[in-house]
């Protein structure tokens, strides 16, 4: 694995596990075990066909999926940030850094025992950060209640352990950065980071990004430069 430019103690606050160790590792077994056996599979309320989520199979098939489980254990914030902090960092630094596969790479940031408000409020305190770098950050608790894309009465969101999950953004992931609950400045700024790195998007999807920065800048009182 190649470390750009992260500082090692950066790194060291987390402990990344291939999908063969994974499964041999008692905390991540679990974790490890819904992925292959739900995300990475289709399911009658997901209201579409496919995976639960569709990027996974690739991922898991070129061997692309890291665990990671925090060294030592975090319970509190200050403990959690600095942990995301390191998943963005190995993110950045894991193979392959460049090329088309660089979407498939994945890092589940496995939690046991942190508070679902714990990792909510620092899901939402580094989303911004990653968003700007073109990554994603997802957040999986017990009971999440953040509905399905295509059937609202389809939980996707909710895992028994939680989890903070670093990806690369993809064109589909216009939805997710455009949700009513964020204000409208934070919307503004996720969709610039969205057409910023997402150039290839189709240009359906780059101009509903268009018509949904004008929209949050309308809500700001700042219109879109002419």
């Amino acid at each position: 694995m190649h470390h750009g430019n992260a500082p090692s103690g950066l790194l060291a606050r987390i402990r990344l596990y291939d999908q063969q160790e994974a499964a041999a590792h008692e905390p991540l077994r679990p974790v490890a075990g819904w992925i292959a056996g739900h995300v990475a599979r289709p399911h009658p309320d997901l209201g579409r066909r496919g995976a639960v989520c569709p990027f996974v199979p690739l991922a898991q098939r070129l061997g692309l999926i890291r665990f990671a489980l925090a060294d030592p254990p975090v319970h509190d914030e200050d403990g959690l940030a600095a942990a995301v902090a390191a998943l963005k960092a190995h993110w950045l630094a894991m193979e392959p850094v460049s090329g088309q596969h660089t979407i498939d790479k994945t890092i589940v940031l496995v939690l046991p025992g942190v508070a679902a408000a714990t990792v909510i409020r620092v899901h939402d305190r580094f989303k911004p950060e990653f968003v700007a770098d073109g990554l994603m950050l997802g957040e999986f608790y017990p009971g999440h209640p953040g509905p399905g894309l295509h059937n609202p009465g389809f939980r996707p969101l909710h895992c028994d352990v939680p989890l903070l999950v670093a990806r690369s953004m993809v064109g589909n992931d216009l939805p997710f950065l455009t949700e009513r609950r964020y204000p409208p400045d934070r919307r503004a700024g996720f969709v610039e980071s969205f057409l910023r790195h997402q150039t290839g998007a189709s240009a359906g999807t780059r101009e509903r990004a268009r018509a949904e920065l004008e929209h949050a800048r309308d809500e700001l009182g700042h219109p879109l430069p002419e």
